[in-house]
């Protein structure tokens, strides 16, 4: 018998619960990485857990958004997921992907494993993850990124 879902949620410090404001320069896809992670941090495993503590992580237009939903049309954690990045995905990228992965240059201090983490990331974000040819070019615009600090 699964007692996590009966079980007192843990209190979660309001400075460690990520917002989301549902604003261009947001992305939903590393917001709800960020909620991932705090979730299993502080033991919300189940979907009813996530579920509540979602809309307490949204303000302005996403709460909005969020109290604007019919009743009944949440029922689980990934229907909260899909409602959420079908609402966000497309609007809230400011700047275009392949401006990640080609203007990217290493930061100060930043290690070889930070910069190619990032790197792979931004690459796995965009549309060209998956062309063929572009091998040559990605490992031409890594190396170019490092060399440049």
């Amino acid at each position: 018998m699964d007692t996590t879902a009966n079980a007192p949620m843990k209190v979660i410090p309001l400075q460690h619960i990520p917002t989301f404001h549902g604003l261009t320069l947001e992305d939903p896809d590393a917001f709800l990485f960020e909620f991932d992670v705090l979730c299993r941090g502080y033991e919300y495993t189940t979907d009813p857990q996530k579920v509540k503590l979602f809309p307490s992580t949204l303000k302005g237009v996403a709460l909005r958004w969020f109290m604007g939903l019919r009743g009944g049309v949440i029922n689980n954690w990934d229907q909260m997921k899909e409602s959420f990045l079908k609402k966000y995905q497309d609007c809230c990228k400011s700047r275009e992907l392949k401006d990640e992965i080609f203007q990217m240059v290493a930061r100060p201090n930043e290690t070889l494993e930070e910069y190619v983490e990032c790197f792979q990331y931004n690459l796995q974000r965009s549309p060209y993850a998956s062309l063929p040819l572009l091998d040559n070019v990605l490992k031409t615009t890594l190396i170019r990124g490092m060399k440049e600090q």
